[in-house]
């Protein structure tokens, strides 16, 4: 009887642990479904405003369109450095404005465009690149979103609510003043002096190892500093001489030199062919 009443108690013990686990690896679940839900409508949000924003620049400057082949280029290249940033849930898309100001923005969700006067002001494909990389790791760390989002921390149920609700969007109202903020940083106030220099640093590093020239950014902001058509960049960016010394000390403590694949005589042919045909 005892024996009988001992293997009972070991059956229920057994059958609770059991029990237990599936109910623990079943709240796990549901919580890696509701981070990855969470996850999907946060870069929806993003998009989202980053297309907003995107529209109100084009209106802004107007879309450069008289060359085709030199979009086509730009979003070759653009593709080739936001593969090495790291956010592969983004499509990334990439436009020409009809400005000769030299610049290029970035747009949360991936929309990223460069200016017609920056077109003309690269000497090679690397940097155009090291441009693109610039304004890559613009979104790729959120550097507008984040100062644009409404700040609004939500309780778990209140997190639960939203998700089970299709993951609706809560920008809702928010929306409006979220794409004037967005427009202000891009033509006024600028995203600040740390980002700029994350943006060159972390531009460095995608073209690199997309395999352009490291130095390429370098050289690019040093021709821009005697450029004349520069001033909206002199409004929104640190000044030209602190971002290259900034530059060069990265450079030299990541041990950085030229690169010769920089010069490859298909990449000078392609990039004469897309930018150099008289088209611009």
């Amino acid at each position: 009887m005892k024996k009988l009443i001992r293997i009972v108690s070991v059956i229920t013990l057994t059958s609770g642990l059991l029990n237990a686990g599936c109910a623990q690896q079943s709240t796990q679940k549901e919580r890696d479904e509701m981070d990855r839900r969470k996850l999907s409508q946060q870069v929806d949000d993003e998009v989202m405003v980053g297309r907003q924003i995107a529209a109100r620049l084009l209106g802004h400057f107007g879309a450069y369109e008289s060359s085709p082949q030199a979009l086509a280029y730009v979003n070759l290249v653009g593709q080739v450095i936001a593969s090495q940033s790291g956010r592969p849930e983004l499509q990334f898309r990439f436009g020409i404005l009809n400005v000769d100001a030299i610049n290029a923005y970035a747009c949360p969700g991936g929309f990223i465009f460069v200016t017609k006067g920056l077109l003309k002001t690269v000497k090679s494909e690397a940097e155009l690149a090291a441009a693109l990389a610039h304004e890559v790791a613009h979104v790729n760390e959120k550097h507008m979103y984040n100062e644009i989002a409404p700040e609004k921390e939500m309780t778990s149920s209140e997190t639960l609510v939203r998700l089970m609700s299709r993951g609706k969007s809560d920008i809702g109202g928010n929306l409006a003043t979220m794409v004037d903020g967005g427009m202000k940083m891009l033509l006024e106030k600028g995203l600040g002096p740390e980002r700029e220099q994350a943006g060159d640093r972390a531009g460095v590093l995608y073209a690199a190892a997309a395999g352009y020239d490291p130095l390429a950014l370098r050289d690019l902001v040093k021709r821009m500093e005697g450029e004349a058509h520069t001033p909206n960049i002199g409004k929104t960016h640190p000044p030209f001489g602190e971002r290259i010394a900034q530059l060069d000390k990265f450079i030299a403590d990541n041990g950085f030199s030229k690169s010769t694949k920089a010069g490859s005589a298909v990449l000078n042919k392609r990039f004469n062919e897309a930018l150099r045909s008289g088209k611009l």
